[in-house]
């Protein structure tokens, strides 16, 4: 769709303090299927973790979606430092943002030139290799033949899951920007791949505003803020301990997940 793509923005922004907030947003991707959000406010200050949780095709995807402008608004606003996003230059938008997904893409290249794909032209090897051990790549690239000069294969078919999941992360720790948003980042992991991921998800989640889309719950305990959405609307938000105590569809899903 080229009216998505165009791009009309002309503040430039070096880097954000990261403050983000959606007021009013309501988003279709066809009228007549209706509203997959609807009237959806929230607020996400600079350096806070924000969980968002709900059913599948409750809408927490499309939600994260409107922050790199992968979609517009049709009504409301998403604004960033108090700048509405769309008054942005769409590169410095985007260059503030890290995306870190249950499918991560990789290049038929080697896991190096995989990370680098994250960051800026002027990142050394140093860089590389630095991300690289924060995210706990090198644990299994010291074991291969050619570390980090490892080829990874198409779309890193010769790597586990929980390898191609860190090297997403050494990618976002290299690009360095000030919002993240994970999203199923670990839902594809088994318990123990989990755990490593975890780890380096707490590093790179460091002084930076977090956006997390997750269906484990035990994932999103520790957030400053849970958002719970039904149908594209927010029916709940507060603390895991808060929701817990409302027992409404928080607390439903959780006993669900925990068998409490």
């Amino acid at each position: 769709d080229e009216s998505v793509e165009e791009d009309t923005g002309t503040k430039t922004l070096e880097r954000a303090c990261g403050d983000v907030e959606l007021c009013g947003v309501s988003f279709a991707y066809d009228q007549q299927k209706g509203q997959v959000l609807d009237d959806v406010s929230i607020r996400a200050p600079s350096g806070s973790t924000i969980a968002i949780v709900g059913r599948s095709g409750s809408g927490k995807t499309t939600l994260v979606g409107l922050l790199p402008r992968l979609y517009e608004t049709e009504g409301g606003s998403v604004f960033i430092d108090g700048v509405d996003i769309r008054d942005y230059r769409r590169k410095d938008l985007r260059r503030q943002i890290s995306l870190v997904s249950q499918d991560v893409v990789l290049f038929n290249d080697s896991i190096s030139n995989n990370i680098a794909y994250g960051g800026l032209a002027s990142s050394s090897d140093a860089d590389i290799v630095r991300a690289a051990e924060l995210a706990h790549v090198m644990e299994f690239a010291e074991k291969l033949p050619e570390g980090l000069n490892t080829n990874v294969g198409e779309r890193g078919i010769l790597l586990s899951g929980g390898q191609r999941q860190r090297i997403a992360i050494a990618r976002a720790l290299l690009k360095d920007a000030p919002i993240l948003i994970l999203d199923e980042a670990t839902s594809a992991l088994d318990t123990e791949s989990e755990r490593r991921i975890q780890g380096a998800l707490a590093t790179l989640m460091q002084g930076r505003t977090t956006l997390v889309i997750a269906h484990r719950l035990s994932t999103v305990e520790s957030a400053d803020t849970i958002i719970v959405l039904k149908d594209g609307s927010v029916i709940e938000q507060g603390t895991h301990a808060e929701l817990l105590e409302l027992d409404g569809h928080y607390g439903g899903l959780y006993r669900m997940q925990f068998a409490v």
